[in-house]
């Protein structure tokens, strides 16, 4: 029986070759390792590709808010110092012209009493850092020269009528002029002048009034100035001299090809010079035709967007790594992954993903830290810690387009210029930091702000709730000012200030008013505060 029933069951056991095919595509229905491979390298594909094009767009932003921000401080250099400059100098010429066109004024200074000439315009002289000497003239080509100078021996005799800024007197109607770079007949040295012609009430010209400037003191603030990148900024005239340079060596040498500034035709910019690799970014006046000019390499914001990237693309590529060892490893353990990843679903355990959270994070918070610090220094003079022109600008328009009343006063250092030719530019400096860390720890503790507008001059604006207590505060802060010892000896600091309340009036009439008061405030002795009239 058993030797029958044995072959009988072995027959039935016995597997045939389709049975075998289908047991065999059941198994692949069920194997789930080789679609998981496929899927991660298609994920390792997409995400290398994702990668690459991630960091090559972020390099790209990087390079593009790098052009901005050199742009942004172009702009400053040029309207928070170069353009300040020009506008105060350009405002006290205006008005010393229009003091010498009053009656018989410029003739009794420079012809009828000149020792009384010489006086009033070294007055007018101490007002001006930026401005190494003073000349007038009439039509006839008399002169006066402030300070006097005393002609070389055996040296040709000056002919005021022969200087560049008295020939196109005639051709330069009610405006003011920018010579073009000359040798000063006095110091041998390269100077650019402004003049402009004094012409009387009834259209009569009466000669002409010069300010010459000292280009090499101008350029030594430059120095002090930090750029966002390594870079060179510079200011220069049409034909690309510079006019003003940090290297004072430098100064009327060309630094700008003819063919780049014939590219600079907007406002502001900046243009691509190819065969150095180089980035202009500039900003154009009219009156005078000069461009502020700063220079930064190609080289330079190639390498500082690889140093940005580098942690974004090391972040990618641990990903990655992660990636394909995580891919790797369920190859061959696959069942055992994919219960992990069940028991992390129902479980909530994530503890792989924030190793690389976390370094994107510190990735962005780092470039966050950075794009702070550059509005910082946009906002900021670096000098003196106080909030810059820009900031003035932005804070008053502000105040009055919300029609929210306040209080301007403009600040001015005594005798700044004495103290830089006396004490040098460093003890000047020192003074300008001093004086405005005295206001700002007064200010501050009533939550106003201090604002440099160019050289030794200052602003306050006093908002609503301050605006009783102005005068209390500048008084406290110019008290603060002229007690303190310095370390130089002999040396002694004040400063002068107008004050106006804001009467919904332009910008321009507020500012001209409180100028106004600081000037007689000025006039009446310094180390002293003005109202203006309206106040």
């Amino acid at each position: 029986m058993y030797t029958i029933a044995v072959p009988a069951l072995s027959g039935f056991l016995q597997f045939t070759p389709g049975m075998e095919t289908m047991m065999s595509s059941h198994s692949r229905r069920l194997s789930f390792t080789a679609p998981i491979f496929i899927s991660f390298a298609g994920i390792i594909l997409c995400f290398v590709i994702i990668a690459t094009l991630v960091t090559i767009i972020q390099r790209n932003d990087i390079i593009r808010d790098y052009h901005s921000i050199n742009r942004n401080f172009t702009h400053n250099l040029a309207v928070n110092y170069t353009e300040s400059i020009l506008h105060e100098n350009d405002y006290i010429l205006g008005r010393a012209t229009t003091f010498l066109a009053r009656n018989d004024e410029l003739n009794r200074l420079v012809n009828i009493d000149p020792e009384q000439g010489l006086q009033s315009m070294m007055q007018l002289l101490s007002m001006m850092p930026t401005v190494s000497s003073l000349s007038i003239a009439d039509t006839q080509g008399h002169y006066l020269r402030a300070p006097q100078a005393i002609e070389r021996p055996n040296a040709p005799v000056f002919d005021a009528s022969t200087r560049p800024w008295f020939v196109h007197q005639g051709d330069v109607g009610i405006f003011s002029r920018y010579t073009q770079p000359y040798t000063d007949f006095f110091t041998q040295q390269q100077t650019v002048t402004l003049a402009k012609p004094v012409i009387s009430t009834d259209g009569k010209l009466k000669g002409t009034l010069a300010f010459h400037f000292d280009l090499t003191a101008m350029s030594h603030t430059l120095r002090q100035m930090r750029s966002p990148v390594q870079g060179e900024f510079f200011i220069v005239n049409r034909q690309g001299q510079a006019l003003l340079h940090p290297d004072s060596g430098k100064l009327f040498q060309t630094v700008v090809s003819e063919q780049l500034l014939n590219g600079m035709t907007a406002g502001e910019g900046e243009v691509f010079d190819k065969p150095s690799r180089t980035w202009y970014y500039y900003y154009s006046f009219t009156n005078p035709d000069w461009f502020v000019i700063y220079k930064v390499s190609g080289h330079t914001l190639s390498m500082l967007a690889q140093h940005e990237s580098i942690i974004i693309s090391w972040g990618f590529a641990l990903a990655g790594l992660i990636i394909i060892t995580f891919g790797l490893y369920l190859r061959h353990a696959s069942r055992g992954i994919l219960m992990n990843i069940i028991n992390a679903i129902k479980t909530g355990d994530t503890q792989r993903a924030p190793g690389l959270e976390v370094m994107l994070h510190k990735a962005i918070e780092t470039n966050k830290a950075r794009e702070r610090a550059y509005v910082r220094q946009a906002t900021v003079d670096s000098l003196t810690g106080c909030k810059n022109r820009w900031a003035f600008d932005t804070d008053i328009a502000k105040l009055m387009n919300e029609r929210q009343s306040f209080a301007l006063a403009l600040v001015d250092i005594d005798n700044f210029k004495s103290i830089n030719d006396t004490w040098g530019h460093l003890s000047g400096d020192i003074v300008l930091r001093s004086v405005a860390r005295e206001g700002i720890a007064i200010l501050q503790a009533h939550g106003l702000s201090l604002y440099r507008c160019g050289g030794e001059e200052f602003a306050v604006i006093f908002t609503a709730e301050h605006v009783a207590e102005a005068a209390a505060l500048l008084e406290l802060w110019r008290l603060n000012v002229a007690n303190r010892s310095w370390r130089e000896e002999g040396l002694h600091v004040t400063f002068s200030a107008g004050l106006g309340e804001w009467h919904m009036e332009t910008l321009d009439h507020l500012v001209s008013s409180v100028d106004e008061a600081l000037y007689r405030a000025k006039r009446q002795g310094k180390n002293r505060i003005e109202r203006t009239s309206t106040s």
